[in-house]
């Protein structure tokens, strides 16, 4: 999405809230002021809406939100990670990485806040969309801005609720001061929130392929399928007395992703992290950075210096342990090239002969050729394929879901229900573009421990492994082997000290 296109939703957002206030306090209108009742008048106008309800993905604008909070509390929450020694002078980092955070720390903030706005960027398309005249929107667009603002909501719902044990639902615009306080929902009740809006959307969105290639990154059917999968999939991580039930019902929905031939993993797994390789057939939701300026586009970060490595001349704000370099090297050299898990050269550099070979120099041309004769553990994914990219924007496309998930999820779905034999075609698929050979284990705690493994293989520094410990009952474990302190309670955020302040019911 443009940055005109983006800048234009937040201004008339505001230009509405603001003359509503004014209509309030002076009774009357301005004719050229934008309102709710004079905003929402043609698709276009509805499009515009609908960019702002995307534009909170991922805390996606601005340094604080997207690079500095979102990197520490996806990131530094896992167990095979340390920051670099720039992080110690940050103590709302360290927060996060010790676990010793409160309710007033800025990144569980800003988690909070960015994902109430797009909720309500979300409600304010649902409602206003919705009201529109046949002659201001066609029913064909109506509904898919409808599908796409039902998922997006879903999403931002799905976040708060996988990192706040309580959470509020609001499922419509604040009329006045008087809907804003209002008491958090029980879980049971947003998880039926949360999938409720999902399965508003799936039958109304398009396929992948029907997506024009101005599109790209828009809410697909395949989109909402695999999410609906791993929702449910978490969901049964909580409720151990209809975790089958989930599980079958989370097998049906990601078998349509995978039986739809809409998607298919990429042969390049490093370009879908460096920058070179956007949108893949593995793709099926994606964040859109891009370098395309000419219509004032800013989609672009500084994720890739904030991640560097030090020695390669970024911030160095993160690190991989030598826990993670022996769990990923577990198999052995046993690929079919006689190399590790091809996955582990792609995720992160270290002390091999794969990066120290003068005959074939892998680390920016050689330039670095002399770190990774140290100890060093150092991430390779989310940096630039090229050196001068850093120090600057970057424009790194992040996929949020991808067909490897979706397999892997079902693997772990079809284990759960004692299809060992299921389980074991997808997470072969998945291991096969690893170069890794194909593996035959046929008891459900055998499968079971693949999977951990493969996840860690396959998802390292994208934000899963937290969660995927916590949803098995495996978090204060991992984190006590990693030498790590935390207590179940510390599992989730609390409210934000700034909810708890403003809403008497937030409690």
């Amino acid at each position: 999405m443009k940055r005109s296109l983006l800048y234009t939703s937040f201004l008339c957002f505001s230009m509405v809230l603001f003359a509503g206030c004014k209509k309030e306090l002076l009774e009357q209108q301005s004719p050229d002021k934008l309102t709710t009742d004079n905003f929402w008048t043609t698709r276009d106008r509805a499009l515009t809406g609908l960019s702002a309800a995307y534009s909170q993905l991922e805390s996606f604008i601005g340094w604080d939100n997207f690079v500095e909070a979102r990197s520490c509390r996806e990131y530094y929450r896992e167990d095979f990670v340390e920051p670099g020694s720039d992080a110690y002078n940050y103590s709302w980092w360290m927060e996060i990485y010790n676990f010793n955070y409160n309710s007033g720390n800025y990144a569980i903030d800003l988690l909070w806040r960015d994902n109430y706005r797009g909720i309500n960027f979300s409600n304010q398309v649902l409602e206003q969309v919705a009201a529109m005249k046949p002659e201001q929107i066609d029913d064909s667009s109506r509904n898919e801005i409808l599908a796409e603002a039902h998922f997006l909501r879903a999403y931002y719902y799905f976040k708060l609720l996988t990192n706040y044990r309580k959470i509020i639902i609001r499922d419509k615009v604040p009329q006045g001061e008087t809907d804003l306080p209002k008491a958090p929902a029980t879980r049971p009740e947003v998880w039926d929130f949360i999938i409720a809006d999902l399965k508003a959307a799936e039958p109304k969105l398009p396929l992948r392929s029907e997506r024009p290639g101005t599109e790209l990154g828009r809410v697909t059917k395949g989109a909402a399928q695999a999410y609906l999968g791993k929702v449910l999939i978490y969901r049964a991580g909580e409720d151990a007395a209809n975790n089958k039930t989930y599980y079958a019902e989370a097998a049906t929905w990601l078998e349509k992703v995978i039986k739809s031939n809409e998607y298919s993993l990429s042969a390049n797994y490093l370009g879908m992290f460096n920058g070179t390789l956007t949108n893949s057939t593995e793709s099926v939701f994606e964040l859109q950075q891009t370098n395309d300026e000419s219509n004032g586009a800013y989609y672009k970060s500084q994720v890739s210096d904030w991640i560097a490595a030090s020695e390669l001349g970024g911030y160095g704000e993160i690190y991989g342990t030598p826990r993670l370099l022996t769990e990923m090297q577990k198999e052995g050299k046993v690929a079919t090239d006689g190399l590790y898990d091809h996955r582990i050269y792609n995720t992160i550099f270290f002390n091999d002969a794969y990066f120290n070979d003068p005959a074939n120099l892998r680390v920016y041309g050689g330039l670095y050729k002399d770190v990774f004769t140290t100890n060093a553990i150092a991430f390779r994914k989310w940096i630039p394929a090229k050196l001068e990219q850093l120090g600057n924007d970057v424009a790194i496309n992040f996929p949020l879901m991808r067909l490897s998930d979706v397999k892997l999820l079902d693997a772990e779905a079809q284990n759960a229900l004692g299809a060992t034999d299921l389980a074991m075609t997808q997470i072969n698929d998945v291991r096969a573009r690893a170069g890794m050979p194909a593996l035959h284990l046929t008891t459900v705690p055998d499968v079971f421990h693949q999977l951990m493994h493969e996840r860690v293989m396959e998802f390292t520094l994208e934000g899963s492994r937290f969660y995927d410990l916590r949803r098995w009952g495996l978090l204060v474990q991992n984190m006590h082997d990693a030498g790590r302190e935390i207590t179940e309670d510390k599992g989730f955020y609390p409210l934000p000290l700034k909810e708890t302040l403003n809403n008497p019911l937030a409690k």
